[in-house]
């Protein structure tokens, strides 16, 4: 760079070397200080703010009457021909019955209250194919519910059933 004087000269001459330098300094720093404390202001927000909402969520559940939950188990069974073994899936009008298809929960008036999925289905001795279900964090306030797998009708069953993994749901 080169050192040309920037002012006639006395108190207030300055070489734009040093003008440059020191302003390019300045700004680099600035802005990136800047830039720095709005992500760390924007990821302490983000992290305060999930933990409220978590916080809310968790005692707003504590606090609806003291109810606890529960994993509904049961399974899912679809007529095969006698004599298959090995996995099965769903064809025809039960195709999306198959490994991953989404259970729904109701409580007794009708509000979804859980979701979960098919587990891999399987032959049985009895001539079915068999899928197995878990829907984690049931509710059990409820005095009954319904259980509706993939676009399939529900099926009404007992806190007990749910309960017990006694729920078998026939599809044909």
């Amino acid at each position: 760079m080169s050192d040309e004087v920037l002012g006639e000269s006395g108190v207030g001459a300055v070489q734009s070397s040093a003008v440059s330098e020191g302003s390019q300094a300045r700004r680099k720093r600035g802005v990136l200080g800047f830039r720095g404390a709005l992500v760390v202001a924007a990821v302490f927000g983000l992290v305060v703010g999930s933990g409220a909402v978590a916080l809310a969520w968790g005692l707003s559940r504590a606090h609806d009457g003291g109810a606890g939950t529960f994993t509904l188990v049961g399974r899912v069974r679809i007529a095969a021909a006698p004599g298959e073994t090995g996995m099965c899936s769903g064809s025809g009008p039960l195709s999306d019955v198959d490994k991953g298809a989404l259970v729904t929960v109701y409580d007794a008036e009708g509000l979804v209250v859980a979701t979960g999925t098919l587990g891999t289905g399987a032959y049985d001795d009895a001539a079915a194919c068999v899928f197995p279900i878990t829907v984690r964090g049931v509710p059990d306030d409820s005095k009954s519910y319904a259980v509706r797998v993939g676009w399939h009708p529900r099926k009404d069953i007992t806190n007990e059933v749910a309960r017990t993994g006694e729920l078998v749901q026939l599809l044909d």
